[in-house]
């Protein structure tokens, strides 16, 4: 049988067959959820070219035990248990972006089978849809108010920190190092090495340090690049080290950064080195009067952040 791949091809060894709780009535909206999710992945692996079938050549006991073992971090090579990991490498993927950490794996997982194994739905297909979509937006507001009140109390404890300084938009900063000499403006290219992460985890979402080609620093122009940083670039000199608090406004507001590494109005805290600046080329301005890179340029950043995304993986 030909292999059938949902997404990234994972190679694995095989463990303990571990059966999740299975339930007969959904008691919640998590639980509603949860399985609606699990239905709807079920449908599309149904429907992979009628290849799906339990017979000799798929079987589903394995496919099912794939699903789980790569939801709690097991793994297998055999084709059946390869595209249960990589289904739930799916659901593990949708979970982290969209932060759904409430949704019920193992329900989703009987959803999954249910619908691949022709058993009669505790909902229908169609119901579960828009349990689902409701269910989503619910939880986008919930998040996006729950990040609002948590990312402006840290901000506010930022302020309080030793040496911490705002701006009028409501940027805080702290000088580690003072640099020298004259300071970048909003076209400015500037040459950075930098970290940042979450505020309220700490966790670090993105670093030059995690990408080999960018030891030196990293450019970029400051009229492409989230508020936060354009302000907080222009407070510094060539050489400075500063700590930024951007509050969500300042970053990436509402709807979060693509990939779901940042959330919905989380605030962030980058740790930034100007290395170096220089002005923007002549020869051209965007929409606002920003000024236009070179296609050197632009394929020269595109070179970068590819790197530096591929480094992060």
């Amino acid at each position: 049988m030909k292999k059938v791949l949902l997404g990234i091809f994972v190679v694995a060894s095989l463990t303990a067959c571990n059966k999740g709780k299975s339930v007969d009535k959904l008691e919640n909206d998590d639980q509603k959820a949860s399985y609606a999710f699990g239905t709807g992945l079920g449908e599309q692996i149904k429907g992979l070219g009628g290849r799906l079938v339990e017979t000799d050549s798929i079987n589903y006991d394995q496919l099912e035990k794939g699903i789980r073992d790569y939801l709690k971090a097991g793994k297998e090579g055999r084709e059946s248990y390869a595209i249960g990991q990589q289904v739930g490498q799916q659901v593990e993927t949708v979970i982290k972006q969209q932060q759904l950490d409430q949704m019920d794996k193992d329900i989703i997982v009987q959803g999954i089978m249910d619908v691949v194994r022709h058993k009669k739905l505790l909902i229908t297909q169609e119901a579960g849809m828009g349990i689902l979509d409701t269910y989503a937006k619910n939880h986008q507001e919930n998040l996006t108010k729950k990040n609002s009140e948590e990312s402006k109390k840290l901000i506010e404890e930022k302020k309080k920190s030793s040496g911490a300084k705002s701006t009028a938009s409501g940027l805080v900063y702290v000088v580690e190092k003072e640099g020298t000499g004259a300071k970048p403006n909003a076209n400015s290219i500037v040459k950075v090495k930098y970290t940042g992460k979450l505020l309220s985890t700490g966790k670090v979402f993105d670093s030059t340090d995690k990408n080999a080609e960018a030891k030196d620093g990293v450019e970029f122009p400051l009229n492409q690049v989230i508020p936060g940083w354009s302000e907080g670039l222009q407070l510094m000199s060539k050489g400075g080290k500063y700590k930024f608090y951007i509050p969500a406004n300042l970053g990436y507001g509402e709807t979060g950064a693509p990939g779901g590494q940042i959330g919905p109005n989380q605030a962030l805290e980058f740790e930034v080195e100007l290395v170096d600046f220089k002005d923007a080329p002549a020869g051209g301005q965007q929409q606002g009067g920003q000024q236009s890179l070179s296609e050197e340029q632009i394929k020269e950043l595109q070179k970068q952040f590819e790197a530096q995304s591929k480094q992060a993986k």
